[in-house]
């Protein structure tokens, strides 16, 4: 396998470098994070575990690799259903999973999940860095790999739009089948970062905060995001049919159609 700097800048390959470090998480930190896609013995995951088969039947009919997670509006719940569902997945099956952080002005992900980090993706597109696997950490020596951001990215329509993140889009398209890049995107309603971003993958869910989110946020997100394909929608605490005190579940697209997911 060949050593992270054995390629040049802008090259394809089929695989990760070996080495990538690893941030342990502990059992406890994890619970205490609300990262409960690992445990399948944990009650919280179900949820998690049930959208995994439904994301991975999709990708497998389809042929996808790069699938985007959204939502209308913040505060709905996207990163902890993004983390939760890379680490599900990555306990399914031998694929490694890739879960980006491409909220450049809110990054999240190492935030949520607690870690420090020296190397970030915003250091690969401002020209600090010219590999962006350097920035790339292991959750538990698992196979989910996490490719991070610092929050506070001004210029981000400018870095989304740039040669570095065609060529960061073109890297990780050129991995094999072994790999799934699952993306946490910025809302819709932000700004034009998740519009411009999904242009590089194969379709994307939608997060929906049951009880806040509405209709006509749904229906805009959906045009706004036109001609991208959305899979279906992740409702975030929902209450109904078989709920627990999670309070989580998922739905079609078209009319919020509950598959008895909640968790």
């Amino acid at each position: 396998m060949a050593d992270m700097d054995s390629r040049a800048h802008g090259s394809s390959y089929t695989f990760l470098p070996g080495g990538i470090p690893a941030v342990e998480l502990s059992a406890d930190e994890l619970k205490d994070r609300l990262i409960v896609g690992f445990d399948s013995a944990d009650g919280r995951s179900r949820a998690f575990n049930l959208l995994r088969t439904q994301v991975t039947k999709l990708i497998d009919a389809h042929g996808w690799k790069m699938l985007g997670v959204t939502s209308a509006t913040p505060a709905a719940g996207k990163s902890f259903t993004s983390i939760n569902l890379a680490a599900a997945l990555s306990r399914a099956g031998s694929r490694t999973v890739i879960l980006c952080d491409l909220d450049m002005r809110r990054g999240s992900v190492i935030k949520q999940m607690g870690v420090e980090v020296k190397v970030t993706l915003d250091d690969y597109l401002h020209g600090k860095r010219d590999d962006w696997r350097e920035a790339l950490f292991r959750v538990n020596n698992d196979r989910l790999v996490v490719l991070p951001t610092r929050a506070g990215l001004r210029d981000s329509s400018e870095m989304l739009t740039s040669a570095r993140f065609g060529t960061l889009m073109a890297d990780l398209r050129a991995l094999s089948r072994d790999y799934i890049v699952l993306c946490d995107l910025p809302p819709v309603f932000a700004n034009d970062d998740a519009m411009l971003t999904m242009r590089h993958l194969d379709a994307y869910l939608l997060i929906v905060d049951h009880g806040r989110t509405t209709a006509r946020q749904i229906d805009e997100s959906l045009a706004l995001m036109a001609p991208a394909q959305c899979i279906g929608t992740v409702l975030n605490r929902y209450q109904g049919g078989l709920a627990d005190a999670y309070g989580y579940g998922y739905g079609d697209t078209y009319g919020l159609k509950d598959y008895g997911a909640q968790a």
